[in-house]
């Protein structure tokens, strides 16, 4: 039966902008939630989940529930098209649910444990609504003939907490920012589903008619620091992608790139798919980008598609229209430019697919920002509302972005190292007065592909001099090449002399001139680019810590130094610090690097400066010397005696006998999917809570996953240990083909090894914001379950972006850690088998 019949049949497309919504098929059901501030004759909020190609409705007369145990009506309604989830306008007087549609909030859903025919648990993660609730189907008097009363209840959960501040009276739309009262005003605006007849440009103030130009650059924006707070101004995600202006005359499509060069060659289904726009002549300004599963753009993804030549599934994300049938629109409001550009991807019915409108926010641009940098967006751009299109660089178009990335030109690389092909690393720099000024290698960031493609590419352009202006450190072994090549790089800073700390390749930019790219100098920089005679001490002492061989690189990949990683233990002290102190620490030592000798020590002795504090630990035979930390300084001492990994004990100095933690290491075998492992920490996890305690997650930095339960130490150490061998060898009972207790490498093939031995005394687990000796310096970092999904990986974060995350975040994903300690009593013990 046709799931959209009865929401068809109520309503009148010729009269209303509500989507018909697309022919059924048999597609995959996504997991969209929305949920709809509806003024009709009665105020009431309306709840969809998509659930089978459709979203599934339910009326809510008095909103939802926000508070714990709070029990909402919930009437179930017709099931509504997907295209209802982008919905916001007014629906006409005497129309069948006639009245105002805001999108009140959106997001992603799931279900919790097994659905049944008459109760729904689910999980909420929406931009406003986070967290656990259940639908529950009436009975007796309260249920009308037809079964459509429902309940919806909020159920207790460890989701981060909604802000206290919410309220169903909250009158600002998620996706526009508008109150209800400005929606129902601006009918002519509201998005349409239906085709609309094209605007006429005549009409437009600051229209005026000229021939399409044959040559034409794109506006291009100032980077900025902070987000304008003033009025006038709309926010865009910034995209991350190729700038492509499209020419379109009489059917003939062109797409060129920023620097003029036709690229139509390259991305031949976006010139197929601009053909049948209705129009004789246009420009059009945007951004072709290849798309991830969550809906981010991904630089390295779009040049992995352009370079394996599978092209079709880009997008071209169109946000501006500088000219349009035979009128030339520079001098027309930004605001009314788009608006055109809307109405004419809707007449063509191009909204979605290969083209989509590139949409914008008009308020809270702020918060639009804050949460661009938590969902690893790499900025917004501001744009002035009624702002001219202007050839060139502008103040009146704003990049704000969430991490520092620039394009830089390759003058040189090195000899690959251990295992790599290709090259070691590409010595890259920017143009000052005097010519190619050096500012750092970066080698890390490539796919095999790449390196085997730049390597060729490299060779080519070999040359006997170094083109840099200036002497380049430690470039014996270097091979230089004429300065051709342009790509882009991530970084965190700058040093005071202009070099980048822990840079990574995002891609090749072809569509840049290596002329353009200029040097951008720091305070302590000269204006040829070199750095400053009263600033070429180097630093070898950091809180008060000597730092022998502060430049030795310690990651080669990245170029990370010891004086880099100290630094970023600094800079990350309140984060780290809590997770370590006061606990004996066992170190990964690698004094040379993490590509030479690596050593596991208990006992340091004299490799640890003097400043760091000792503490003898009773052994069987006698006692040990173990190291601790107090002070992020100390940190800084562990880094000087070359220590790569840092694992503590799970109980502190003070009561040595007592761990206060229990850690469950997901370790899979080579090759096992990672889907196995989130499934696996979310079944152990309930297992643990059916015990009464909290497991908290934690990535690991390596292959796997850390599930860590806070105690209060009150049970000895042979009780610790007891009891998580009880749960480990339980739960992998429950699945022997897929887990095992065994740490065998025969007996682990094709299985995920739960580790519970890292509870014994004097056994340890990787803290928490450390790092480790392995590839691209990964860091075992704390996060939220909400956060556990296919996009995560166990090596997700390291050094060059753990503190985007950190400046990102609203809390702590730990925050309640130590309130969820409790002892390990006698029940517990007696729970797993342990007498």
């Amino acid at each position: 039966m046709e799931k959209l019949k009865e929401y068809r049949r109520k309503r009148d497309f010729k009269r209303t902008r509500e989507p018909a919504g697309k022919a059924q098929g048999e597609a995959a059901s996504g997991n969209l939630y929305v949920m709809h501030k509806h003024a009709a004759s009665h105020d009431h909020f309306d709840l969809r989940l998509e659930q089978d190609g459709v979203l599934k409705s339910w009326a809510l007369p008095k909103g939802p529930s926000l508070a714990p145990g709070e029990k909402r009506l919930a009437v179930e309604v017709e099931d509504h098209p997907l295209e209802y989830g982008e919905f916001e306008g007014v629906i006409p007087e005497k129309s069948y649910g006639g009245g105002t549609v805001m999108l009140w909030d959106r997001g992603t859903w799931q279900v919790k444990g097994r659905p049944k025919p008459d109760r729904i648990d689910i999980e909420l993660d929406g931009e406003r609504l986070k967290g656990s609730w259940t639908l529950t189907r009436m009975s007796g008097k309260r249920q009308d003939k037809h079964g459509r009363n429902w309940l919806l209840i909020k159920r207790h959960d460890d989701k981060p907490r909604m802000d206290d501040a919410l309220t169903v009276d909250l009158d600002v739309s998620i996706a526009s920012g508008r109150s209800m009262d400005e929606i129902a005003e601006d009918r002519d605006a509201t998005w349409s589903s239906k085709t609309s007849a094209l605007p006429d440009p005549s009409n437009l103030d600051g229209a005026r008619r000229a021939k399409l130009p044959r040559e034409v650059k794109p506006q291009l924006a100032t980077v900025a620091r902070e987000v304008p707070n003033k009025d006038g101004w709309i926010h865009e995600i910034k995209l991350d992608g190729y700038r492509l202006l499209a020419r379109i005359e009489n059917g003939d499509v062109r797409l060129i790139t920023r620097n003029g060069k036709d690229w139509t060659h390259r991305f031949p289904e976006v010139a197929r798919a601009l053909a049948p726009l209705p129009v004789e002549s246009a420009l059009l300004d945007g951004e072709v980008v290849a798309m991830g599963k969550d809906g981010i753009s991904r630089f390295g993804q779009l040049q992995e598609a352009i370079s394996s030549g599978r092209t079709d599934s880009l997008v071209y994300q169109v946000f501006d229209l500088p000219y349009f049938e035979g009128h030339d629109l520079a001098g027309v409001a930004l605001l009314e430019r788009k608006r055109t550009l809307e109405a004419l991807l809707d007449a063509a019915q191009m909204k979605e697919g290969t083209i989509r409108y590139s949409d914008h926010i008009e308020t809270q641009g702020e918060a639009f920002h804050e949460r661009a940098c938590r969902m690893g967006l790499e900025g917004i751009i501001c744009k002035r509302a009624d702002s001219r299109y202007q050839q060139k660089r502008s103040r009146d178009w704003l990049k704000v972005k969430c991490a520092s990335h620039e394009e830089f030109v390759v003058g040189g690389y090195t000899e690959p190292r251990g295992s790599r092909s290709g090259f070691g690393s590409l010595l890259i720099g920017a143009y000052g007065k005097q010519g190619l000024v050096y500012t750092g290698r970066v080698g890390t960031g490539f796919s095999n592909r790449l390196l085997e493609q730049l390597s060729a590419t490299l060779q080519d352009l070999e040359v006997k001099r170094s083109p840099f202006h200036g002497s380049v450190p430690d470039s014996r072994s270097a091979h230089w090449v004429r300065p051709e090549l342009v790509i882009e790089v991530e970084f965190t800073e700058r040093t005071r002399d202009g070099r980048l700390r822990h840079p990574a390749f995002r891609g090749l930019r072809e569509d840049r001139n290596p002329e353009e790219i200029r040097m951008t100098p720091t305070k302590e920089m000269a204006v040829d680019g070199s750095p400053s005679p009263s600033k070429r001490k180097d630093e070898t002492s950091l809180l008060g810590v000597r730092l022998t061989n502060p430049d030795r690189v310690l990651f080669p990949e990245q170029g990370l130094t010891k004086l880099d990683l100290a630094r970023f233990y600094d800079q990350i002290q309140e984060w780290v610090l809590p997770h370590l102190v006061r606990r004996p620490l066992s170190l990964v030592r690698c004094p040379q690097g993490r590509d030479d000798e690596c050593f596991f020590q208990k006992h340091p002795r004299r490799a640890i400066p003097d400043s760091v504090p000792r503490l003898d630990v009773p052994e069987k035979k006698g006692s040990a010397e173990y190291v601790y930390v107090e002070t992020a300084a100390h940190l800084v001492g562990l880094v000087q005696a070359g220590a790569l990994e840092i694992h503590p004990w799970g109980s502190r100095i003070d009561h040595l006998e007592q761990p206060d933690s229990l850690v469950f290491d997901l370790d899979p075998d080579e090759g096992m999917a990672w889907k196995e492992i989130l499934r696996v920490a979310g079944t152990l996890r309930e297992r643990l809570e059916s015990l009464g305690l909290t497991p908290f997650l934690r990535t690991t930095g390596g292959k796997g996953l850390h599930l860590v339960v806070p105690l209060e130490p009150s049970a000895e150490w042979d009780q610790a240990k007891a009891f998580a061998k009880g749960v480990a060898e339980a739960h992998a009972q429950d699945d022997p083909r897929r887990l095992t207790t065994n740490m065998s490498k025969a007996k682990r093939e094709g299985r995920i090894f739960i580790d519970y031995l890292r509870n014994g005394r004097g056994a340890t687990a990787v803290a928490s914001y450390t790092v480790r000796a392995r590839e691209n310096a990964p860091v075992a970092v704390p996060i939220r379950w909400d956060e556990l999904n296919a996009a995560l990986r166990a090596d997700r974060y390291n050094v060059a972006n753990l503190r985007r995350r950190l400046s990102a975040l609203r809390e702590d994903p730990w925050a309640n850690f130590a309130e969820a300690a409790r002892p390990l009593d006698a029940d517990l013990l007696k729970a797993v088998g342990v007498k």
